[in-house]
């Protein structure tokens, strides 16, 4: 099987690009005392940039980087930036939803962005109260209070002038909008709206090439080991009482989430197609068979959005493009083309409930998108 690193989803720093927007780090320094920890024990936190023409309302991504499927595994990722706050930069650079070149990003341009340093493993949704030992060191799996923690410092920070909220992520970040999206609406004032935009987070339950189910079961171990029970959607539990783990998925979650959400995914995901699907190649380089395989997984990707793709009140841009997480680079965000239209625009009109433009969009099948070369 092909895997492609979640690591690279992690920390782009785009330190070149000049269309993105700086963010400065703050570090939770009294998150420990509140239980909030990364792997390694150390504080977790976020990067912000403050707002210009519209400060008081609020982007809050939540940063991807795929998932620790093992004790040992967790270890080693604790000794990284994925799983410790000790040498994350002073400063981050990111681009199209997150970015304040409004030629790039008009509709969000002047608000605020947070960006939420990623360093549980389990998409913001474990907590076992007790450290963890293994071999000799020591994990903590607090995910569910770093976003407790970190939704506090934000709604503290912007007050009562908090006018709109939109939470996002991508990969990783992508699952944990789904898995809590309605947790982030509880903790903001039922007056203010709440938008969520899940970046590349509808991973599939479905068999790789040799018919193993490999992603089911790294869910699985990670949903047990962390014990995301209590922090995943609660009514996607009550659904699953007897198989639980399936709500740290989001196709399983996704027609339990209350909250108005937008789902922003390629149908022919890298990610999904190397590590779920486990084919060892990409198109054009693919023999017929793969190609079978490929197109097949496209075809079983629209059927498990189905929920998504007939909703009445959420949003939906499915591209077919060989891509993983499109939100964060100005490219995708504001050229790719489905139905005439970017993701962009296709965001904003089902945000503002704009008639002028699609609020849905999904792709026809690979190679039939010039846009996406």
């Amino acid at each position: 099987m092909k895997i492609i690193s979640a690591l690279v989803i992690s920390f782009m720093i785009l330190s070149r690009c000049t269309d993105a927007a700086v963010m400065t780090k703050v570090i939770l320094t009294d998150a420990p005392s509140k239980g909030a920890v990364c792997l390694d024990g150390s504080p977790p936190g976020y990067y912000i940039h403050n707002g210009t023409s519209s400060p008081n309302k609020w982007i809050i991504h939540l940063q991807g980087g795929g998932w620790c499927g093992s004790e040992r595994n967790c270890v080693d990722r604790s000794k990284r930036r994925l799983g410790s706050s000790k040498d994350w930069p002073p400063k981050i650079n990111y681009s199209g939803l997150l970015s304040d070149d409004c030629t790039i990003n008009p509709n969000f341009c002047g608000w605020s962005m947070v960006f939420v340093g990623y360093c549980d493993g389990a998409s913001f949704a474990g907590y076992v109260e007790d450290p963890i030992k293994w071999n000799g060191s020591i994990l903590y799996f607090r995910g569910a209070k770093i976003l407790e923690v970190v939704m506090d410092a934000i709604l503290a920070a912007g007050g009562d002038k908090i006018e709109h909220v939109i939470l996002t992520g991508c990969s990783a970040g992508g699952l944990a909008t789904y898995l809590h999206a309605d947790y982030v609406r509880s903790k903001v004032s039922s007056h203010i709206p709440v938008h969520a935009i899940a970046d590349a987070g509808y991973f599939l339950d479905a068999p790789n090439v040799n018919g193993e189910m490999y992603i089911r079961g790294l869910f699985q171990y990670v949903f047990n080991m962390q014990k995301c029970k209590n922090a995943v959607n609660q009514d996607c539990i009550t659904a699953n009482p007897t198989e639980e783990w399936k709500c740290f998925m989001a196709q399983y979650t996704y027609p339990h989430i209350k909250t108005p959400i937008f789902l922003l995914n390629a149908r022919y995901d890298t990610y999904q197609i190397g590590n779920i699907l486990g084919l060892n190649c990409y198109p054009p380089n693919c023999t017929a068979d793969q190609m079978k395989e490929f197109e097949n997984y496209g075809n079983e990707f629209l059927n498990a959005a189905a929920p998504a793709i007939s909703s009445t009140s959420n949003g939906v841009y499915i591209d077919s493009c060989q891509i993983h997480c499109q939100s964060l680079t100005p490219t995708p965000w504001s050229k790719f083309i489905v139905g005439g239209q970017t993701m962009r625009d296709t965001f904003n009109a089902w945000l503002t409930n704009s008639t002028a433009t699609k609020s849905k969009v999904v792709d026809c099948t690979y190679p039939c998108n010039p846009t996406c070369s």
